[in-house]
């Protein structure tokens, strides 16, 4: 099994190459999904790599963070106490992640030392990562981002439909006339409509990303 795993999205393949590259010149065997050999079982293939690695590191960007598949690695090697990361741009991390350390390579920085420092302490020396920080606390109902945008959208609808019910029902007793029904019902429509872009352009970013 490899030393280090590396979880990215596809689009960023370039970008992640000279790390892979440089991880290897370090003297640590690497295994990403371009290792893949074809008639290979996809998912039991990545899932053994994933586990039989000494660390995993992600590679975050805005493409990376629209992947399930990256969140899901990446949780995969947090809860086995290996995960490492870095940033390629100027992304903003999910929760937990934002929380940990991350080595930053945007905008033309290169923080290798923090990285290099952190790979030598979970691959050769056998001991866990850094500390995590300790997140604040955001009240039982939070999600993480990846899960924050179904839940507004859930939320939006049940109350668009709860206020057109309420719009007939004040219009049958007479409470709300026809003109003032017809008002409502444009609302909701432009509700709805809002709503249904915001889950096509959720759905599309993920399936750009590779999720």
């Amino acid at each position: 099994m490899a030393d280090v795993f590396i979880s990215y999205s596809r689009l960023d393949h370039e970008r992640v190459q000279p790390i892979a590259d440089r991880l290897t010149s370090l003297g640590y065997t690497i295994w990403w999904d371009k290792h893949l050999r074809a008639g290979q079982v996809f998912v039991d293939e990545i899932e053994r790599q994933l586990d039989g690695a000494k660390a995993v590191l992600t590679a975050w960007s805005n493409n990376a963070r629209n992947s399930t598949w990256v969140y899901a690695e990446s949780s995969r090697g947090l809860d086995a106490n290996k995960f490492l990361q870095l940033r390629l741009d100027a992304v903003r991390l999910p929760l937990p992640f934002e929380a940990l350390q991350v080595a930053d390579m945007s905008g033309g920085k290169s923080e290798w030392g923090t990285l290099e420092n952190s790979l030598t302490q979970i691959v050769r020396d056998r001991r866990p990562p850094p500390p995590r920080e300790r997140l604040p606390t955001a009240g039982p109902l939070a999600t993480p981002p990846q899960a924050g945008m179904p839940h507004v959208l859930t939320a939006a609808t049940t109350a668009t439909l709860l206020a057109y019910s309420g719009a007939v029902s004040a219009t049958y007793n007479g409470v709300m006339t026809p003109d003032q029904l017809q008002l409502a019902m444009v609302g909701v429509l432009g509700v709805g409509a809002a709503c249904t872009a915001l889950t096509a352009q959720r759905l599309l970013a993920i399936r750009r990303a590779g999720g």
